[in-house]
């Protein structure tokens, strides 16, 4: 079990025994409004910097500073361990349910996803124990135009961003035998008079304004590079989920100057598969990945970031890939993503490097609050 000491911010002394006297508050209670710092054995800020023997102060849920000291005065909690940003998966249909169904119309843009999220649907806190702070649930992939997705918090239940991205779906699976559009010709012939009719205060009129980004559905070769000149065309930022096997389009996905962001890989994924994210890597593209933790389970993510880097894909990338960029893709990179000045305390305890299968979790922060404790087994 961790073992947390209080220490004198200027005073390092020998841990006391297990249990005497931990700050920590039982997972689950509200924040404090007092500062309070975390020591770990590594800090690693979600960018690829680690700091070793690093310090995390907060205050109101606010990270105040990283390094290696803390203000005079300033309690401070060693944890013997890793302390990493939350987690932030994009793409998930977890508490949001039927809501979210809609079979008879492929254009529903005004859509508002925000609206069907359900903060005590009982999975959410499976996201926690595995490290997820933020996750953004979208509208179904079956029409080609679903609305708007949010970022919500698992552990709090709250809302972090509503409108977070407009999710536009460009693959075989918002087509159908039943309702047009029928084709890929059809399905872009429709997307752009929805764009070009959009209101100007509507999601599409927004998207293309560069006011908010786009999250377009994409699998193939061919949809991938078809979405990419769609999206440049339009001037629309965001980025491609799909894009599995896009090692030899690169160039086309840098142009439109899009992210990607991966679903999850199995274990008997094609090389190709790797290869892209490799490819992606070096071209300096960024990426992130689905949590999609109501299809696939909430260790999918990190699962499929450790099949990337067992193929190549560095530790720095894979990590940054879970956290800086997701924020920054989601549209909440100035406040989530990263252990940073002035961003919300959304901390992980990891018993090793958060990239290794092997480590576990054993604290996760939200805002400042203690939200999870592994040895108590609870989430909020």
């Amino acid at each position: 079990m961790l073992t947390l000491t209080l220490l004198a911010a200027s005073v390092l002394t020998a841990p006391t025994a297990p249990g005497a006297g931990s700050l920590l508050p039982t997972a689950g209670a509200p924040a404090s409004a007092d500062t309070f710092a975390l020591r770990a054995t590594s800090v690693h800020i979600g960018d690829g910097t680690v700091v070793s023997n690093g310090i995390v102060v907060v205050k109101d849920g606010v990270i105040q500073s990283v390094g290696n000291a803390a203000p005079d005065g300033v309690e401070v909690m060693d944890v013997e361990g890793h302390i990493a940003p939350g987690f932030i998966g994009l793409r998930e249909g977890t508490g949001v349910g039927s809501e979210n169904n809609e079979s008879t119309r492929k254009l529903t843009p005004t859509a508002d996803v925000s609206r069907a999220f359900n903060p005590e649907h009982p999975s959410w806190k499976h996201l926690v124990a595995q490290g997820f702070t933020a996750v953004v649930v979208t509208p179904s992939s079956s029409r080609i135009a679903g609305g708007t997705a949010a970022v919500v918090s698992p552990a709090t239940g709250e809302i972090l961003k509503r409108r977070a991205m407009v999710s536009l779906g460009m693959s075989s699976r918002s087509l159908s035998t039943g309702v047009e559009p029928t084709s890929y010709a059809g399905l872009y012939d429709h997307l752009s008079k929805a764009f070009a009719d959009a209101d100007a205060k509507s999601p599409l009129a927004m998207a293309k304004a560069g006011a908010m980004p786009v999250l377009i559905e994409a699998v193939n070769r061919a949809e991938v590079m078809n979405a990419a000149r769609f999206a440049k065309g339009l001037g629309l930022k965001g980025a491609i989920l799909g894009a599995s096997r896009s090692a030899d389009i690169v160039d086309v996905i840098k142009d439109s100057g899009l992210s990607v962001v991966f679903e999850p890989v199995s274990a008997g994924a094609s090389r190709r598969v790797h290869e892209s994210a490799l490819a992606l890597e070096k071209a300096g593209i960024p990426f992130a990945f689905t949590a999609d933790a109501n299809r696939r389970g909430p260790a999918a993510m990190r699962m499929t970031a450790a099949a990337f880097m067992r193929n190549g894909l560095s530790p720095k990338t894979a990590l940054s890939a879970m956290t800086q960029n997701a924020a920054d893709i989601a549209g909440v990179g100035e406040t989530h993503g990263s252990i940073a000045k002035g961003k919300s305390a959304d901390l992980v305890v990891w018993s090793g490097n958060p990239t290794d299968l092997t480590s576990r979790v054993l604290h996760v922060f939200a805002a400042g609050s203690h939200v999870h404790d592994a040895s108590a087994g609870d989430a909020r």
